[in-house]
């Protein structure tokens, strides 16, 4: 359903090219938003600017990747060329990789950090001097994760970033808060290119536009933290209270799998 709720609105997504950021795009365009969308892929921008094209709000395209510090700045001043201002800016690139065969790759955590962490970092940056611009007081949110709470197995490079990334939009709402308000997302698992990968169940998975309907729900009250579903945060909650056991058990569960998978080698 459409409507004019956010039509004068300005919107940047970043990592819109499919997912959650997709799905956001498209709602707050149907809503009457003008929203920016950015991605390292301009096929994909274009297609979601084109799923799009017979709603009240308009999507524009911004090729942005989140890892390229160098391009911030000029990044910024296409965003001033396309709006004169952002009301909200929601940082949603990510990335996930889990570690191999026990070993921590720095390579590896490098490249997840560059994304989830430093992403953060320089989209803020780019984003700032629009959301000063804005007649009213602004937003910025950031996808974060529920894994942040929590130490999961192989998730060592992707649960860190998380929670650095989690840990820097908190203590930005501090130096900001005369200028912004600022929320932390934390999803649980959602069906995503992203996820698609994941070679393990994922409890109380939900689909990406059922997730960017609650995130655009909860960001209308512009809370510090939104956590969902809640069925998985109070399962993490009370894992956090009750850490030894969880470790015990998740620690239990890998060797017996590990064993299982060098039996079935041999």
């Amino acid at each position: 359903m459409s409507s004019n709720e956010y039509s004068s609105h300005n919107v940047w997504i970043t990592g819109a090219g499919s997912g959650i950021g997709r799905a956001l795009a498209l709602h707050y365009a149907a809503q009457g938003a003008h929203v920016v969308i950015s991605g390292r892929t301009l096929d994909k921008l274009h297609e979601v600017r084109d799923a799009g094209a017979s709603l009240p709000g308009q999507i524009s395209c911004l090729p942005f990747d989140v890892t390229d510090a160098e391009s911030v700045n000029s990044t910024s001043e296409a965003l001033r060329s396309i709006v004169p201002h952002l009301d909200l800016a929601i940082l949603n690139a990510g990335t996930c990789e889990y570690i191999k065969k026990g070993y921590l790759d720095p390579t590896l955590f490098r490249r997840v950090m560059d994304t989830n962490f430093f992403g953060f970092i320089h989209s803020i940056n780019a984003a700032l001097p629009l959301l000063k611009a804005a007649s009213t007081k602004p937003h910025l949110a950031g996808v974060c994760s529920l894994a942040a709470f929590i130490g999961f197995p192989r998730a060592e490079a992707y649960g860190a970033s998380k929670a650095a990334a989690r840990y820097l939009l908190h203590s930005v709402r501090t130096d900001y808060s005369g200028l912004m308000d600022v929320t932390v997302i934390n999803p649980g698992f959602v069906t995503t290119p992203m996820t698609a990968a994941n070679d393990f169940p994922m409890p109380f998975e939900m689909e990406a536009e059922n997730a960017a309907l609650r995130i655009a729900s909860a960001l209308k009250k512009r809370p510090l933290e939104y956590n969902f579903p809640n069925r998985l945060t109070w399962v993490l909650r009370l894992a956090q209270l009750f850490n030894g056991i969880w470790y015990r058990q998740i620690s239990k569960q890998r060797r017996t799998d590990n064993a299982a998978k060098r039996r079935t080698a041999e």
